[in-house]
């Protein structure tokens, strides 16, 4: 049976255990192209920057030195694009193919997915292409130095921004004007006159509305750009929207897929072939530091047990009635308990309602005498999956003090900032801005106020 008709096989039996999932198309590549689609985020094509080629010399020096191997790379569209490395073994390319069509039907039915755009492959694409022509009217160096100044802020959205919907009223776009994305606007619907200045005596409304975490598109709307500078902003904007889910889920993503793998695969698994599969498995989930493969793995397990047993297991009909009652669970429905926690769940809500200390003893992951600093590393974990690691800022005022100056606040929860990465920042949203930056924030215990005005500054609040 060769590679594609192992495809089929494996598809045809994750459907019938219960994965939904839009067709896959798999693509064998060598060790160059791999890198390559790594370093672009899994797409063939993005738009002209040295990040990407500093990127795909990492990947490739890390397989040619025997330091890391990519077995595989999945894209979140529809049609599924995912990429198999040549000179994998025939058994290693059957498990990856089973683990892809998990990532396919967790990209599907999970909700924090549910809003992202699955046409990126055609978006990735465009992006590009306009990058490519800003360069030709306006020079790549100036492009280049730009989209340094907006990759550097890349982490500066609102992940949640495409799922709010907001309950006020909007007027309807005047007639005549095309939807397209927020980067084409400026050329496709230009504004019909030129903005009016505001009446004397008249009372501005607070810019922004309501504090907004999602200062790239803010700036993207209201900063003194070029209209190119604003698709640039715009792209990078929507680039960093779509992967925002994927860092949001890793723990869950990594982990479904490596528990589906196994049980689609493992019965198929001729005699000659289980040391091997026994070799992959091991390698993917070595107990070394933070491994988001053998932690979502070990916890959808202990999901599906937990579920099919009941809390308690064997001890359960030893309980007097009224313990029965209070804490029975409904016995067989460890399948259907997995699917609802790949549909509902973001990592910090799975991890913190399932990662507990009595799992994390069964599993092998503290020993006894470390019990009682379970939580705390547990609460360590899960601020360091909050906001993919990066600190939550929010913009209060673009108008801060009526000076037309932008006030910022760091959610400050114990951790302190990075002060040489927070005035690169303040000093690039300052270029954008063209006005100083303020940020509140907590140093050494005590409220603190950085300011950059082409200098820092330290005061209070």
């Amino acid at each position: 049976m060769n590679l594609w008709d192992w495809a089929e096989r494996l598809r045809a039996r994750a459907e019938e255990a219960g994965l939904s999932f839009p067709p896959v198309v798999f693509e064998e590549v060598d060790a160059e192209e791999m890198a390559m689609l790594a370093a672009y985020g899994g797409f063939p094509r993005r738009y002209p920057h040295w990040r990407w080629g500093s990127e795909y010399l990492r990947y490739r020096e890390l397989y040619r030195y025997g330091l890391g191997r990519i077995y595989e790379l999945v894209v979140n569209t529809e049609p599924v694009y995912a990429y198999l490395l040549k000179g994998n073994t025939p058994l290693a390319q059957k498990l990856v193919m089973a683990h892809v069509y998990a990532h396919a039907d967790f990209f599907r039915n999970n909700l924090a997915f549910r809003p992202i755009p699955k046409d990126m492959l055609n978006e990735m694409a465009h992006h590009a292409a306009y990058v490519e022509r800003a360069m030709e009217r306006h020079g790549a160096r100036a492009v280049e130095e730009f989209l340094d100044l907006a990759l550097s802020l890349e982490n500066l959205i609102d992940p949640h921004a495409p799922y709010i919907r907001r309950l006020e009223k909007e007027a309807p776009p005047p007639q005549g004007r095309l939807r397209v994305r927020p980067y084409l606007e400026p050329y496709v619907n230009p504004p019909p006159e030129p903005p009016r200045e505001a009446e004397e005596g008249a009372s501005p409304r607070p810019l922004p509305p309501r504090p907004t975490r999602d200062l790239l598109g803010f700036l993207a709307r209201h900063a003194p750009l070029a209209p190119w500078q604003r698709a640039l902003l715009e792209i990078v904007r929507e680039e960093s929207l779509y992967y925002a889910p994927q860092a949001a889920t890793k723990v869950m993503n990594e982990g479904w897929a490596t528990f589906w793998h196994t049980r689609l695969l493992l019965p198929l698994l001729d005699p000659e072939e289980a040391l091997e599969f026994a070799e992959l498995q091991a390698g993917l989930l070595a107990p070394q530091g933070f491994n988001p493969y053998r932690l979502g793995y070990l916890l959808f397990q202990e999901i599906e047990e937990r579920w099919d047993k009941g809390r308690f297991g064997e001890e359960y009909d030893r309980l007097p009635l009224g313990e029965r009652l209070r804490y029975e669970r409904p016995r067989g429905e460890g399948r259907a308990k997995l699917f609802q926690v790949r549909t509902v769940y973001t990592d910090l809500g799975f991890l913190e309602e399932f990662l507990t200390p009595e799992f994390a003893l069964r599993r092998g992951l503290i020993a006894p005498k470390d019990l009682d600093r379970f939580q705390e590393a547990k609460r360590h974990l899960l601020f360091r999956l909050t906001n993919a690691g990066y600190p939550i800022v929010w913009l209060l005022d673009a108008n801060y003090k009526n000076r037309g100056e932008l006030l910022l606040e760091h959610a400050y929860e114990g951790v302190g900032l990075d002060l040489r990465r927070t005035q690169a920042v303040l000093a690039n949203l300052h270029r954008l801005w063209g006005r100083p930056v303020h940020l509140r924030t907590v140093l050494k215990g005590k409220p603190a106020l950085l300011t950059y005005d082409g200098e820092h500054r330290l005061g209070t609040p």
